[in-house]
């Protein structure tokens, strides 16, 4: 029988569920993103390690009760990649069923919903850096994270010591959250 002190500091594989069942549609985007990072280079399918880290997080796995779901599910996306990489080092002479699968566009999207999804990121893209012209260093941190480059990559290409490259991104993120105090809803 578990003590009632770590049975509230932990989320039952119900309370798991139901917060699974009541994701936002950015919270199941923000995974499916994860997933595809962690599979990135790698002859491993999103979708299956996705599907893998959520019966992890219900079968084996334990939340503590402070922890958001979304990040709980990150954690376990980054472990389920990791094994199936080491186990792909162990045996190497196993098929590479996924890697195809890993190299073929999204299914989900359509040629039409691709290009609409390219438009906007173009559209946010352009907004983000015109709150910043006049400000090359900005605009190149900006557009460097807008391509996904983080830490050391992104402050090498600013040109900035560690110091001045933390202060520009709190100047961006206050200017960012000043023009959209309701995060990008244009």
């Amino acid at each position: 029988m578990v003590p009632n002190e770590q049975r509230r500091s932990t989320l039952s594989s119900g309370d798991v569920a139901e917060a699974v069942r009541a994701l936002s549609d950015a919270d199941w985007a923000r995974l499916h993103r994860v997933a595809k990072f962690y599979c990135a280079n790698r002859p491993l399918n999103p979708d299956d390690i996705l599907q893998e880290a959520f019966c992890r997080a219900l079968d084996t796995r334990v939340c503590p009760a402070g922890v958001s779901v979304v990040k709980f599910i990150a954690e376990i996306v980054r472990s389920v990649a990791s094994d199936a990489m080491k186990s792909r080092a162990r045996h190497p002479e196993a098929p590479l069923d996924d890697e195809a699968s890993a190299a073929r566009p999204d299914p989900g999207l359509s040629a039409e919903a691709a290009l609409a999804e390219k438009q906007e990121m173009d559209r946010i893209k352009k907004a983000m850096i015109g709150l910043f012209s006049g400000d090359p260093v900005a605009e190149i941190i900006v557009e460097g994270t807008m391509e996904e480059m983080e830490g050391e990559e992104l402050r090498a290409l600013a040109g900035l010591d560690k110091v001045a490259f933390a202060s520009q991104r709190r100047r961006i993120r206050r200017t960012i959250d000043k023009a959209f105090p309701d995060g990008w809803a244009q």
